[in-house]
């Protein structure tokens, strides 16, 4: 299928099925289509957990949802669900769909919502009849990797479009309900007001992750230099775990408040925006400081640091690959609690903390 470029969106659904960092990045590219066509309304498809990520976002004019617990409710009920989605998103009566992975629904969507145009990626193993016709354009793959909010902005080449990615930042925005719920937990701590740096060690995939060890020598230089640390984490047991061994390898805990598993991720990222700095790994609230602006140093392991490195942030990143061989990213096992980061020492974590912060040994 081909489509001319002469008709000007005017509603657009953008689908991102994936985890909540890829989902805010997806907000230059939110950006790009208001810039480009002022007055055009943006509407996203993404899974419900990820829903904070946009949800006060003011350039998004409707957020839909799909749970991925209705199959837990029977075949009926999940069929229910589908049909109440799918005839909300056909009275939308989009005239672009921007489908960014290579999920099958995109298709289907593309297929069935009666849209003008229709854009997907031309994924190697989607090179099947079914796909090429679901939409009117599909862009190539770079020849060489980019960072995923470029791959994403090329999308737009299709509309005849050639955003220059630098041009687009990511954007986060914060609900005040969400300040007052971070603050009254943070202040139930102990905390006084002080100027905090935030630690958040966790990520979704333990191999992502620093040693506990490491976490807590790096805390504990920290807390000498005088510095206050808010520690943040995922309810989830493994990572309340992770960071409970951290707290109790530490020699002061005296300027050391732990929210882990207390937040939402809007009072994440509440968080994250009071912080005066952030230290943490390859995952989620990387992208959050990124979004807000908040410096920091950030550890990569066998990550692909080119397409998930913070996105135009005044933030450092280490890799682990600078002081040892790595496996090859797309050979993880996701499930392996090996923890690639070992290798990075606290002196160069400390070092790099430090250089950020535009401090010394002698003036911190």
């Amino acid at each position: 299928m081909s489509a001319g470029n002469s008709l000007i969106p005017q509603r657009v659904l953008i689908t991102k099925f994936r985890h909540h960092g890829d989902v805010l990045l997806t907000t230059p590219l939110i950006r790009a289509l208001h810039h480009y066509y002022p007055g055009v309304e943006v509407d996203v498809l993404i899974y419900r957990e990820t829903e904070d990520m946009l949800r006060y976002n003011p350039q998004v004019a409707h957020r839909w949802t799909i749970d991925r617990n209705w199959k837990k409710e029977g075949v009926r009920a999940q069929i229910k669900h589908e049909w109440r989605l799918w005839r909300a998103l056909k009275a939308r009566r989009y005239d672009l769909l921007i489908h960014l992975t290579e999920s099958w629904r995109g298709a289907a969507l593309a297929r069935g919502l009666g849209v003008a145009r229709s854009i997907a990626f031309a994924y190697p193993r989607r090179e099947n009849l079914f796909w090429r016709n679901s939409f009117t354009n599909r862009v190539p793959l770079p020849e060489r990797p980019c960072h995923n909010v470029a791959l994403q902005l090329s999308a737009l080449t299709a509309l005849g479009l050639t955003p220059n990615a630098e041009d687009f930042s990511l954007s986060l925005t914060i609900d005040d309900a969400a300040r007052a719920a971070f603050l009254d937990v943070l202040r139930r701590t102990g905390w006084q007001g002080e100027p905090y740096l935030l630690i958040h060690p966790g990520a979704r995939w333990f191999f992502k992750c620093w040693e506990d060890a490491s976490f807590a020598a790096l805390i504990d230089a920290l807390v000498a230099r005088g510095h206050t640390i808010v520690l943040t984490g995922a309810p989830d047991a493994r990572e309340k775990a992770m960071t409970a061994n951290i707290l109790e390898r530490l020699k002061d805990k005296t300027r050391v408040h732990s929210l882990v598993g207390q937040l939402s991720l809007a009072e994440l990222a509440a968080a994250i925006s009071a912080a005066q700095f952030f230290i943490g790994v390859d995952s989620v609230p990387m992208h959050m400081a990124a979004a807000l602006q908040i410096p920091g140093v950030v550890l990569f392991g066998p990550s692909k640091v080119h397409e998930w490195s913070p996105w135009q942030a005044p933030i450092t990143v280490l890799k682990a690959s600078d002081w040892t061989t790595l496996p090859h990213p797309d050979s993880i096992d996701t499930a392996t609690t090996t923890r690639y980061l070992g290798a990075i020492p606290v002196d160069a974590v400390l070092e790099a903390v430090l250089e950020r912060m535009g401090l010394t040994a002698k003036n911190t």
